[in-house]
């Protein structure tokens, strides 16, 4: 997971030789959604999801030098556009207008970039999610998580898998397996035995966005860092490969994000 906030309005539309991560959070409507962008000169891709649903959408799209922006979705296994945002930014807010592929519906829309240190998060969260699909793969995923004061006092995930008429794979990891290291947003935990050289790389963020709890394992921007291991250190079986979950604060529901 990524993390670097936005900058003032005349640096974010500044060329751009490498990708700049962009995270947001807000709302569609009256829908909380958390959106995931990496910028490259005027063009932005990546995806996002609501957080009460968790399944991913991709974004491609431009922003303008003059603070406007009109991003694209498409659905993930068809490839088609399913709708569009369009609006200016301003200050690190982002608003205007989510429409549909066939313009029979549109919401408004209000994003603000992620900036959050979860000072204010005290407590402990404790969240399971169980899926079986139409396939007969079964998953079932944990967090046991507990802040203070913007810092990580304690902390397992767990993740088992089964598919049909395959073994059950599993990943987990703990605290201890981590350390809390300093970061732009939110929060980034990485493994103690993690290496610059190692074939194996993991870290884990939290951010907040609105009500929720994002908690995200590996970054996919960056080389291997799937937190299936660590130095000589496995924390998943062979086959098995995390999700992050978007948790609800008051509830204490948890959804995938896949």
């Amino acid at each position: 997971m990524r993390a670097v906030p936005l900058l003032a309005a005349a640096v974010l539309f500044a060329a751009a030789a490498t990708a700049q991560p962009i995270l947001l959070s807000g709302t569609i409507g009256k829908a909380p959604v958390f959106l995931d962008l990496d910028r490259t000169g005027d063009t932005v891709s990546g995806w996002y999801f609501y957080l009460k649903v968790g399944k991913q959408i991709r974004l491609d799209g431009k922003l303008d030098p003059n603070g406007l922006f009109d991003i694209q979705e498409y659905t993930a296994s068809t490839n088609s556009r399913t709708g569009s945002f369009k609006g200016h930014i301003k200050n690190g807010r982002w608003t205007g207008t989510w429409t549909d592929a066939a313009k029979k519906k549109s919401y408004a829309v209000t994003f603000a970039e992620v900036r959050g240190t979860l000072k204010d998060a005290d407590g402990r969260l404790v969240c399971a999610v169980r899926t079986h699909d139409e396939y007969g793969n079964r998953s079932h995923q944990s967090l046991d998580l507990t802040l203070k004061g913007g810092r990580v006092k304690g902390l397992t995930m767990a993740l088992t898998e089964k598919p049909d008429g395959g073994d059950q794979q599993g990943c987990h990891l703990d605290l201890a397996d981590l350390k809390q290291v300093p970061t732009g947003a939110g929060i980034l935990l990485k493994a103690r035995k993690d290496r610059p050289s190692g074939e194996h790389h993991c870290t884990v963020r939290l951010f907040a966005a609105g009500d929720y709890l994002v908690a995200r394992v590996g970054d996919t921007s960056q080389a291997n860092d799937d937190c299936r291991g660590a130095g000589a250190t496995m924390f998943c079986s062979p086959r098995a490969f995390w999700l992050g979950l978007a948790v609800n604060r008051k509830t204490q529901v948890c959804k995938q994000v896949k």
